[in-house]
């Protein structure tokens, strides 16, 4: 009888705690709906929306504790707030801090302790009645992610709730943000016109313009022209891919009463976007303008541009490839720094329009003397990103998939081309031939540069060598190079053209039956020169080609 008795009190007993745990504790539901948006894939530290719980039938006594997990499991990358600790700056807040009795700790805020994907929240205060809990601050990396063609990536929280205070509860994942490339699609146009205003840039033609190095050119309004390599267009990839400073905070300042200082969410700079150029050839500067604007009332500004060519400040619009003049958004250019070939410049979101979708049309001048930069067959290229890398950098990107390579200008040498219209090493004749390098003249600042390079003679018709081409020795400025057919391409007859890299070649040709007292008939004659195709493509009538300025002629 006494052994049933005491399990009846146990029971009873037991009932009787249960009903005390369960009178007074809260019950906690998801709360209000975050406002979903997208966060750029680029970003190591992207700020997702906030994410609030409500709890309701509490008591001032109540402590509860919050686990959120992110998912996928992204790494959460906001800042740091105590390593030791764990703690990043994700805070949980409340509506109670300001109606807590006497007595009760009024921290304005619950920093998380973070653990890979989850953030951890302890002994959080509620109020009798209602109380929100909004977590803010919440940062993680989704570069890992890839937003393929089709959705893209879902950033979901979901929670669970415990702790004295409260009946054990999970939130359900809750969809925060999705996850898009925030910078767009690059193009490169080689001429257009930029209206210095808007930003707009009109009848774009694709592709980059091409230099011949002999040629002089500069961002200038006079002559030379030619002087705009590309047109960098820059597209933001949906509204708020791009942002300025201060425009992706939510609570931007906090206490805990742990902390003795007040603690900031604001980046500590705006986004970023970052050229980078490539296989620039040794002499070529680039310039840039200090500033641009977007076609929607954004604007970037060149980071740490102090200095410029000062022959520039007239600057005013974008012309065509042809006679092109230069452009100037911000009264100025700044030279790009290059080392070996490769350099970069960064704009900074000055302003920013989050209501529209941004896009900035950046030109690229180049600047050299007169056979003073290096040819080379390799065409310039240019990148686009984001800028910033560094772990404790907010925001900081990664070069993201978005990136794409842009071909940009090649950088041809100057060449002659001269056409031996007949030579012969057949039935007894011969033919000598001379190529004068006349790059040395007496005319001073108004003559020739001096040059010198090699010829390239390719052969055309019977008993050509193979291969069908041979290379002469280096001809030096002010010297002639002589070789007789028979000497590099015995038993030949047909034509030759003679490429030379350098400018001011000529060619003279002597055929000849036998030489001496036995010798036979004999004639000679100038080679033709044939215009620079590097800068103008070879036409049917050689004299109207080199009147409009694209190389000389003697002879046929």
């Amino acid at each position: 009888m006494f052994s049933i008795a005491k399990k009846v009190f146990g029971i009873a007993a037991v009932a009787t705690v249960s009903a005390g745990m369960a009178f007074g504790a809260a019950t906690c539901v998801a709360g209000a709906a975050p406002v979903v948006g997208f966060i750029p894939l680029e970003q190591t530290n992207a700020l997702l929306p906030q994410f609030q719980i409500t709890c309701s039938g509490g008591v001032t006594t109540d402590r509860v504790t919050i686990q959120a997990f992110i998912s996928p499991a992204l790494p959460v990358t906001g800042k740091v707030v105590s390593s030791s600790a764990g703690t990043q700056e994700a805070v949980a807040t409340t509506n109670a801090a300001a109606t807590l009795p006497a007595g009760v700790v009024t921290d304005e805020g619950i920093l998380g302790v973070v653990s890979g994907s989850t953030i951890t929240f302890s002994n959080i205060a509620l109020l009798s009645g209602s109380t929100t809990i909004t977590i803010s601050n919440v940062r993680v990396n989704p570069s890992s992610l890839s937003a393929g063609s089709g959705i893209p990536p879902s950033i979901s929280i979901s929670a669970f709730v415990s702790g004295p205070g409260a009946v054990p509860a999970a939130i359900s994942a809750t969809t925060m943000a999705y996850a898009q490339n925030g910078l767009g699609s690059v193009k490169s146009y080689k001429n257009g016109t930029i209206n210095l205003a808007s930003g707009v840039l009109t009848s774009p033609v694709s592709g980059a313009s091409n230099f011949t190095v002999c040629n002089k050119t500069g961002p200038v309004n006079t002559t030379p022209t030619g002087s705009v390599a590309m047109v960098i267009q820059v597209n933001e990839n949906y509204a708020q891919g791009f942002r300025k400073g201060g425009q992706a905070s939510q609570v931007t300042s906090y206490l805990k009463a742990t902390v003795a200082t007040a603690l900031s969410n604001a980046p500590t700079t705006a986004d970023r976007l970052r050229i980078t150029f490539n296989n620039v050839p040794a002499g070529v500067s680039l310039l840039v303008p200090k500033s641009v604007p977007a076609q929607t009332g954004s604007s970037a500004a060149l980071t740490g541009a102090t200095t410029a060519d000062a022959s520039n400040a007239a600057l005013t619009s974008v012309g065509t490839t042809v006679a092109p003049a230069a452009v100037a958004y911000s009264a100025d250019v700044a030279a790009v720094s290059l080392t070996s070939g490769t350099g970069s410049v960064i704009y900074d979101l000055s302003t920013e329009d989050l209501a529209a979708i941004d896009q900035f049309n950046i030109p690229v001048f180049v600047n050299f003397s007169s056979n003073g930069a290096t040819a080379s067959a390799t065409p310039m290229t240019a990148t686009v990103s984001y800028a910033q890398v560094g772990t404790t950098q907010i925001p900081n990107f990664v070069v993201g998939t978005s990136t794409t390579a842009l071909t940009g200008s090649l950088f041809n040498s100057c060449t002659t081309s001269l056409l031996f219209p007949f030579v012969t090493n057949q039935l007894g004749f011969d033919t000598g031939m001379a190529i004068s390098n006349t790059s040395s003249d007496p005319f001073g600042t108004s003559g020739a540069t001096a040059q010198a390079g090699t010829c390239s003679l390719n052969f055309y018709g019977s008993g050509a060598p193979t291969p069908a081409n041979v290379t002469t020795p280096n001809v030096p400025t002010g010297t002639v190079y002589t070789q007789v057919l028979s000497g590099v391409a015995a038993g030949f007859q047909g034509y030759v053209i003679a490429q030379c890299t350098f400018q001011y070649a000529h060619g003279f040709a002597f055929i000849t039956n036998g030489v001496g007292v036995n010798g036979g008939l004999s004639q000679g004659y100038l080679a033709g020169v044939i215009p620079d195709v590097n800068q103008k493509s070879r036409g049917a009538d050689p004299l109207s080609a080199a009147g409009a300025g694209s190389g000389e002629t003697l002879g046929n």
